[in-house]
């Protein structure tokens, strides 16, 4: 059973204040829905990130996959997002049931990555809404609005029979503003010379890690608290966002860990900590 758990902000109200929040052009808002689920808006462009936004792990395999917190948004809340993001085919960031309620918006388009196209054909979405994307590939989703590809290691990379990776992260470059979303993956050193070049203004890194006992349960694991920090770091992004805590209580991480590793080791470098629910406006 889902724990009922208070959050910030939720539903119709939701929906309104990200419908009526105005921003300058040197600015960005973002609203936190949970595991890695983020909604960017820039102007009047908005993209969803990896949203799950159901209870469809819990319905397919059943405890302990219950959520901690409901989803701040509805799947049919979402229907007027210019686009969705999805980094890897997992269930907690590739949720069959939010995409197909999604789908049912003549005006959103759908960004996977290649590997993944032919699933979701077969969940009923269209060609004409889907944009397949490699690694290394850069898109021009909108007037000053474009989205670069990074493989991801989550645990290891993975590829399918024509060499597209399956898991990716991806840098939203949003007029001057530069938004990287990491999807699943652990620290490598490519990831971080990579997007050296890329001006990070925030940097969104999971932290709940990985160990023995999460492997033996074939639960694939992520960078842990101190990964997210140092790749931050070395990118120079920022500030650092960290994600994928909170959600899922045996796939989890203490957040105050994260906090008390950047607050001893890097004071000076920006960080925020969301609420479910909860808006964030950036500003260069």
């Amino acid at each position: 059973m889902m724990n009922v758990v208070k959050i910030y902000n939720s539903g119709a109200a939701l929906v309104k204040q990200i419908m009526e929040t105005e921003l300058p052009e040197h600015a960005l808002s973002l609203w936190a829905l949970g595991q890695e689920g983020f909604l960017v808006k820039w102007k009047e462009t908005t993209i969803l990130f990896d949203p799950y936004l159901t209870n469809w792990v819990y319905e397919l395999s059943g405890p302990p996959w219950s959520r901690a917190f409901e989803s701040p948004l509805q799947p049919a809340d979402c229907l007027g997002v210019d686009f969705v993001v999805c980094s890897h085919h997992h269930e907690d960031h590739m949720d069959k049931q939010t995409l197909q309620v999604i789908a049912e918006s003549e005006k959103t388009r759908f960004i996977v990555p290649k590997a993944h196209l032919p699933l979701l054909k077969e969940w009923g979405l269209q060609d004409e809404q889907l944009i397949g994307i490699s690694h290394g590939q850069t898109l021009e989703l909108a007037e000053g609005v474009r989205l670069e590809a990074f493989a991801a290691k989550h645990e290891q990379f993975e590829q399918d029979e024509a060499g597209e990776h399956k898991f990716l992260g991806f840098a939203a470059q949003l007029g001057s503003l530069t938004l990287y979303h990491a999807g699943d993956t652990v620290g490598f050193p490519e990831l971080v010379e990579w997007l050296r070049s890329k001006q990070v203004h925030i940097a969104l890194l999971p932290i709940n890690g990985r160990d023995f006992v999460r492997g033996g349960q074939g639960i694939v694991g992520n960078c842990n608290y101190r990964e997210a920090v140092e790749i931050a770091v070395q990118i120079n992004a920022d500030m650092l966002v960290p994600m994928h805590y909170g959600l899922f209580p045996h796939n989890d991480e203490n957040p105050a860990y994260f906090v008390d590793y950047i607050q001893r080791n890097y004071p000076a470098k920006k960080f925020h900590m969301f609420a479910p629910g909860e808006r964030f406006i950036y500003m260069k």
